[in-house]
């Protein structure tokens, strides 16, 4: 047996130099904090052979930060005076074992050579031997101990070199290793183990957790696990296999599209065929309708031509006959000109036509003036209406007055007829006379409320003013009676040299009864504007009134003199007097107020005035020096005695406002009126002139009518009946005339545009239709062959020609469906191209001519995968997928069914340690079955008819009972192409194989306990009902007995002589007395050595069964292991 004996412990943390011996069961105890797991990470550096601070303290804390340079360099305080951060140094952290067969011993360790700049190196070593006494620390004979530096005591850990040297000098079969995997495989030869599971044990034991899963716990912790079976040339030959087949359904989905291009190919022939005839038949159908055309046009010219001569001719004789008759017609006229009665007729008519133009300019000048006055009249009217209509002021009196005159005169001037002037001067006289009358009212009016508007605007904007003043509580005091106090307050600062109040009496008066307030008002009257200044400064103050009392802008109402009245009057008011009602802060104005007021008493009724010398009402009866009057109204209402003066004064002013503009709104659209009143028509000059102008021309157009009629009657004498006769000759002959010229330019617009016509068939439409079927000959003889019209394409048309009879009837019908044809034809090549195409890019890369006019290049290739590539690939098919069943059945299913036997072999030998191994009073078996998840997959592994000979994965038994599921697992672990995966496939694909590669996968593994009665339970069934201790038990038996297993301890042969050591950190935590005590037993009985870290609390259970317990003591920034006492564990 081979047992750790000591530990070395050289600048490792708060360690400076440290060994730690070791018997078999050791407990190692500290306070939190105070360094257990550091020491146990230490170990596991040695132990395992890695520097990985992954394995740091997990046990612990799992969150913990601890880091190898932190350990190394002791910096993870900042505080550490014995930092090493920044120092040239070396950690050693060293294991003794002893071996008591062959009486020998060994060292195992690592030295860490540190520099100043951060960097550090591992340096693993073994060598047979022990402990040297020197620790691998240099004493040189000029050291000396320097705290800061945090070396070792009294020397210096040797470096690389010198531990090298060392080594080489002192132990023959020593060595330092170059990299760790060396050191484990070398550290477990020594320890006779050969088997890395044990390292991977050790490392859970030590980061034991609480027993969540059952089936991972027993499968990372206890089986051995068998490497995975490397599947990767099965899947290259699934992938092959795959491939071709994917190969295979490629060429036959490129063999299906060549054959459905083939057939587009034909039917697009065929369109092209159809629309070749019809495209002939509609040509040359219109070539012939062409050649009829021209012919119609050229019989329409010899017929235009034709009757282009006719029409010259009737020309001709038209004319001859429109002259004849204009030579009679002239003879007429001179005859009936020259008749004696129709000159006297064109007089008569030339004289009355004279005197009506005089007349007819006499009644429009008559009618103009007669509709003038008219409107004048309905003018003044309205006018006179308007004025009736307002209410009788003084002003307005004369106006109406002079408007029923108006209304009166003007009523018989008022008809717009010529007849007006039939009257007597007289009439036109009095209308003159009374409108001139209105005008002087009217004018004499607008001046007068011209001036009433105004006054009333000016006394609205002073209200106004006024109440803006208010708003912004500034009294309307009178004016000029501000800027008097302004200028007096003014100039006495400037006198005596200091600010000098100059208050108006209203303005330091309240009045708190509102009933008293007019009586108030009304009494003081004007007393209520007096300056107030102070006694001292009055002089001053009266000579500046003085000065000022005469300047315009400026207004003044007294300057009281308290002062004086203080002096010479007795003041003392009486109960009951006015002066209570006003109230003021201000002494001055109450010595005046007493003075005013203080004798003035107030009356409830006016019977009450008599019994006093003095008094009033508050409705403004004064009773003064035996006389009873009243206080004028406006005075009373005419509010400025303090703040509520400002409110009424709003009131009253806005109330004021309101009236003035209510007047001014009444008054103003009357002033408008009668101001822009235009002059009359009827003017003196007008009835004195033009009236009587107008009346001789109203009685000269009678004398024109008579003239007039005497015209006519002269004219009815005449014998007019030849006149007539002739008239009416003349007029037939004219008609004649008309007639004969209509005929004419009838037979001139039809030459001209037979002319038209003629032009436009040599000039337009004949060359046109020359040249269209010039161009459809070059078109038919370029598109079609000769061999192609002779053969197929006339007699075709012929056919056509004798069952339809015309040409155009042939180019009418098919050139209905032409249209129909050429979208077949279309269509049949867009769906041949979008085929080509979609093969080109789907099934390509070729190089193939999507817009061949042939089909060559794809049908080569359709013959060739036809004859000669499918039936290639169904071959090369055939043959990857019997390569890959038989490296399924040997490499994949082999593999997993050994590794299975494996770990139910590893399974049967821990339960037969177990066996031995009884806790308690219970006793534990590890159970392993078929996982009913995967069951299908564990049976066809598990197999028994694979293990004959004449049965295998291709045999028709097998492949009828498990072919699909085979599919299925291929399917799970292989892609066809893993390159064409995304990130999530790839991560699904690696899933699979992990899960389906690993035997455990098809295995459900359990730990059975059976009690004292032989009642068994399964683990995984009570895991979550069982206490801290109950699931701490479990590891620990089972950890135990995998040591057991692994170290070989019932083989009493040399390979039973191995290392027995078990590391625990934070130990039976969970665990009550009985069950350490039952859990130490037990690791006895097996024969093993522990060390195991614990919490101080357990101390006392394990303390008696322990060969050793090690308190870790921490002091500051130092660490030390002690021997156990209750004092040193406190």
């Amino acid at each position: 047996m081979k047992k750790l004996k000591k530990i070395l412990l050289i600048n490792w943390l708060y360690f400076s130099k440290e060994i730690i011996e070791v018997g078999d069961v050791n407990f190692l105890t500290g306070k939190n904090g105070a360094g257990k797991s550091t020491v146990i990470d230490a170990l596991q550096i040695v132990l395992l052979g890695e520097t990985n601070a992954r394995n740091f303290n997990l046990a612990a804390n799992e969150r913990s930060q601890r880091t190898l340079d932190g350990y190394l360099r002791a910096d993870m305080d900042e505080n550490n005076p014995y930092s090493r951060r920044g120092k040239d140094f070396s950690t050693y952290i060293v294991c003794e074992f002893e071996d008591d067969v062959e009486h020998n011993s060994f060292v195992c360790g690592v030295m860490f050579d540190c520099r100043s700049d951060g960097s550090k190196h591992d340096h693993f070593f073994i060598y047979v031997g022990k402990l040297p006494e020197n620790c691998f620390v240099v004493y040189g004979e000029f050291y000396q101990l320097d705290l800061e530096m945090s070396f070792v005591e009294d020397g210096e850990a040797m470096d690389i070199h010198d531990l090298r040297k060392f080594l080489k000098q002192n132990f023959s079969r020593a060595e330092v290793y170059d990299t760790q995997w060396e050191y484990r495989r070398n550290m477990l030869s020594r320890w006779n183990v050969h088997n890395e599971q044990v390292l991977r044990m050790m490392k859970k034991a030590v980061s034991f957790r609480p027993i969540v899963d059952i089936q991972q716990f027993i499968t990372e912790n206890i089986c051995d696990i068998p490497d995975k079976p490397d599947i990767e040339a099965m899947q290259q030959n699934i992938r092959n296999y795959k491939r071709h087949e994917q190969l295979a359904q490629q060429q036959e989905e490129k063999l299906t599209a060549l054959q459905e291009i083939s057939t587009l190919y034909r039917e697009m022939t065929r369109s092209v065929d159809r629309w070749r005839v019809q495209s002939f038949l509609v040509q040359w159908a219109q070539k012939e309708d062409m050649q009829a055309r021209i012919d119609s046009r050229e019989q329409e010219k010899r017929n235009c031509l034709s009757e282009l001569t006719a029409a010259d001719t009737a020309i001709e004789d038209l004319a001859g006959q429109v002259q004849a008759k204009e030579e009679r017609r002239r003879q007429l006229d001179r005859d009936y000109a020259q008749s004696d009665t129709y000159q006297e007729r064109e007089r008569l008519g030339n004289q009355k036509q004279s005197l009506l133009t005089e007349q007819s300019k006499l009644v429009q000048e008559m009618e103009r003036d007669a509709l003038e006055i008219k409107r004048e009249a309905l003018r003044l009217t309205h006018l006179c209406e308007t004025a009736l209509a307002w209410d009788a002021e003084d002003v307005l009196v004369p106006v109406q007055q002079a408007a029923e005159q108006v209304q009166r005169t003007y009523a018989r001037l008022s008809s717009g007829e010529c007849a007006i002037f039939s009257q007597e001067q007289t009439v036109f006289e009095d209308a003159q006379q009374a409108a001139a009358t209105l005008s002087d009212a009217l004018a004499k009016a607008a001046h007068q409320l011209g001036d009433k508007v105004a006054e009333l605007q000016q006394q609205l904007t002073e209200k106004q003013t006024a109440l803006a003043n208010l708003r912004r509580n500034i009294k309307d005091y009178p004016r000029g009676l501000l800027l008097f106090r302004a200028k007096l307050a003014e100039e006495l600062e400037q006198q005596a040299g200091v600010p000098v109040a100059v208050d108006i009496l209203a303005d330091v008066l309240e009045i708190e009864d509102e009933r008293w307030r007019g009586a108030v008002e009304g009494y003081l009257n004007n007393q209520k504007f007096y300056f107030l200044v102070e006694p001292a400064y009055y002089e001053q103050a009266l000579r500046i009134y003085n000065k000022l009392k005469w300047e315009k802008s400026l207004n003044a109402y007294g300057l009281v003199d308290i002062g004086t009245l203080r002096e010479r009057e007795h003041i003392d008011p009486q109960s009951g007097s006015l002066a209570e009602k006003v109230e003021t802060g201000n002494a001055l104005a109450r010595t005046y107020m007493d003075y005013l007021l203080g004798r003035v008493m107030c009356c409830d009724t006016v019977e009450q005035l008599r019994g006093h010398r003095t008094a009033i009402t508050d409705e403004g009866m004064l009773y003064q020096g035996y006389v009873a009057r009243a206080l004028r109204r406006d005075r009373m209402e005419d509010a400025f005695i303090g703040r509520h003066a400002v409110t009424l004064r709003i009131s009253r002013l806005e109330e004021e406002a309101a009236g003035l503009q209510e007047n001014i709104s009444h008054r103003k659209p009357i002033w408008q009126a009668v101001s822009q009143q235009k002059t009359p028509m009827l003017t003196p000059y007008y009835v004195r002139n033009i009236v009587p102008q107008r009346q001789a021309d109203f009685l000269y157009r009678a004398e024109l009518e008579e003239e007039i009629n005497a015209i006519d009657e002269q004219v009815s004498h005449l014998d007019l009946l030849w006149l007539d006769q002739q008239k009416q000759l003349i007029a037939e002959i004219s008609d004649e005339i008309a007639a004969l010229s209509r005929q004419r330019e009838v037979q001139i617009a039809h030459k001209a545009k037979l002319e038209e016509r003629i032009r436009q068939l040599d000039e337009e439409i004949l060359p046109e239709q020359y040249r269209s079927r010039t161009e459809m000959e070059r078109t038919l003889a370029e598109t079609f062959s000769e061999t192609y019209r002779d053969d197929i394409g006339l007699p075709r048309y012929r056919q056509e020609l004798e069952r339809l009879h015309r040409p155009d009837i042939v180019y009418r019908n098919f050139s209905s469906h032409h249209a129909q044809v050429v979208n077949e034809m279309e269509n049949a090549r867009a769906a041949l191209l979008r085929a080509r195409r979609e093969y080109v890019e789907r099934l390509g890369p070729c190089s193939f001519r999507v817009e061949a006019d042939d089909n060559a290049e794809f049908d080569a290739e359709r013959r060739v995968l036809e004859e000669s590539e499918l039936p290639q690939y169904r071959t090369k098919i055939r043959a990857a997928r019997e390569s890959a069943m038989e490296q399924f059945q040997n490499d994949f299913l082999s593999r997993l069914k050994s590794s299975i036997e494996q770990v139910q072999d590893q399974v049967k030998n821990l339960n037969r340690a177990l066996r031995q191994a009884q806790f308690g009073t219970d006793s534990y078996q590890f159970r392993v079955d078929r996982n009913p998840d995967y069951a299908e997959y564990y049976d066809m592994i598990m197999a028994p008819e694979l293990m004959e000979g004449d049965i295998t994965l291709f045999s028709a038994q097998f492949q009828e009972k498990y072919g699909p599921l085979i599919d299925k697992l291929f399917s799970q672990i292989t892609m066809a192409d893993d390159t064409q995966l995304n990130a999530r496939k790839q991560s699904e694909l690696q899933e699979n194989i992990e899960r389906y590669t690993d035997f455990r996968t098809y295995l459900k593994f359990d730990l059975e306990t059976t009690d004292q009665n032989g009642s068994k339970q399964l683990l995984s069934q009570t895991l979550n009902t069982k206490s801290g201790g109950e699931t701490q038990t479990p590891f620990y038996i089972a950890v135990l007995a995998s040591f057991a297993q692994l170290y070989r301890v019932s083989d009493t042969s040399s390979f039973g002589n191995t290392v027995r050591l078990v590391v625990f950190d934070e130990a039976f935590n969970k665990m009550d007395s009985e069950r350490i005590i039952e859990s130490v037993r037990l690791l006895r009985k097996m024969g093993l050595q522990a060390i195991i870290c614990t919490p101080p609390d357990k101390v006392s259970d394990i303390m008696p069964i322990a060969d050793r317990t090690l308190l870790v003591d921490k002091h500051k920034y130092r660490m030390h292991i002690l021997p156990f006492s209750k004092e040193n564990a406190q």
